[in-house]
């Protein structure tokens, strides 16, 4: 009987401490999936294989099937070669996340960041990008506010490297979808939109916060 205490203390232990951390295992193990997903893309890879247990605690969901007997456990791959369009990295604000393109799907915002509509291409004038604010774990756009006006953002794809520089920082209604409109004759700039101003009350995100940044020529 105390064997069976002490293993039941010791579980209840090893429980807690999970809790406790469990933001920062999940920042880690998203960090490591995020590391490959970069270095394939960058290789011209066709998609990278995630397990089970980083798919439960990162919650990525594999979009495409890929198989695998590596002895690891069942395994499904992210399709990189037809869904992710680069990758955004705001060294001031500890940012380096995989870009999907559009549209915008809770899926595609658990996997890292994503372009807001079907179409939407690093051609345009105006590159609206969407990314959540996870509370509590480094991932994502949840450290977008610790950037600043003047700050850099790089954008990597494929074939070449962007760089813009964070002009404006502010805070709209989510109905305020003019952000987004293409200005004809205008530099090229990214919108970054995270969501902002949590109310416990409604356990809603009140406001949308508007990262802006222009292309440096």
């Amino acid at each position: 009987m105390r064997v069976m205490m002490r293993a039941v203390g010791v579980l209840l232990i090893g429980a807690a401490a999970v809790l406790f951390f469990w933001q920062d295992i999940q920042e880690l193990f998203t960090d490591r999936v995020n590391e490959r997903l970069v270095e394939a893309f960058q290789n011209g890879d066709e998609d990278v294989r995630i397990n089970q247990v980083e798919s439960f605690i990162t919650g990525i969901e594999p979009a495409s099937s890929v198989s695998a007997d590596t002895g690891d456990g069942p395994e499904s791959g992210i399709n990189i070669s037809d869904e992710m369009a680069g990758v955004l990295n705001i060294d001031s604000a500890d940012i380096s996340e995989p870009l999907y393109y559009g549209p915008v799907t809770e899926a595609k915002l658990r996997n890292g960041i994503s372009f807001v509509h079907e179409g939407d291409h690093l051609d345009m004038q105006n590159i609206p990008i969407a990314g959540h604010r996870v509370e509590g774990a480094g991932i994502r756009f949840n450290y977008l506010d610790r950037a600043s006006i003047g700050d850099t953002v790089e954008l990597s794809t494929r074939d070449e490297v962007r760089e813009y520089e964070i002009t404006e920082i502010f805070n709209v209604d989510p109905s305020e979808v003019g952000v987004m409109d293409q200005v004809e004759g205008d530099p090229q700039q990214l919108t970054l939109i995270t969501c902002d101003d949590y109310n416990p009350e409604t356990l809603l995100f009140e406001e949308r916060m508007i990262v802006k940044a222009e292309i440096i020529q």
